[in-house]
């Protein structure tokens, strides 16, 4: 299991302030729900908290073998709008968006911008299926999982 605490700087401001919590093997998670093929993953509800579980976990090992005093937190308003992930290196964050679809990237984009304005960071990423690499936004790329493990900052 994961917990992922909220990242706020201000506490009056009103964002949720309820951890998250994962279940960190999407292996186990689909031998528990009987999903046995990627057909059935397709069509099953949990598909989209799989693919967040699964990119999750793996830019979170990958920035712990090159930053380990890294903080993981998620951001989210009361208002609804999110950032799955936030690296918080201390003097830098990055925020993350993950999503099994391309959905609408330029909102997603500025929702990131929010996220990046309110945590003060630096980059921002949607992280989707998809390959190649589409910037959204001043410091804002859309990228598929393959094309987002190279880009993690140093």
């Amino acid at each position: 299991m994961r917990l992922l605490r909220p990242y706020f700087r201000n506490v009056g401001k009103r964002l949720t302030k309820s951890p998250k919590l994962f279940l960190r093997d999407t292996g186990l998670l689909h031998h528990v729900l009987n999903i046995s093929s990627l057909g059935e993953l397709d069509s099953h509800p949990v598909r989209g908290a799989s693919w967040e579980t699964f990119v999750l976990e793996d830019l979170v090992r990958r920035e712990k073998l090159g930053n380990p005093h890294t903080q993981f937190y998620f951001w989210r308003t009361a208002a609804g709008l999110e950032a799955d992930l936030v690296f918080d290196r201390g003097s830098e964050r990055v925020v993350f968006e993950i999503k099994t679809g391309e959905g609408e990237p330029v909102r997603a984009g500025q929702r990131l911008r929010s996220a990046m304005t309110d945590a003060d960071a630096r980059r921002g990423c949607l992280i989707t299926q998809a390959d190649g690499v589409v910037p959204l936004a001043p410091d804002v790329e859309h990228r598929g999982f393959a094309d987002c493990v190279d880009w993690l900052p140093e």
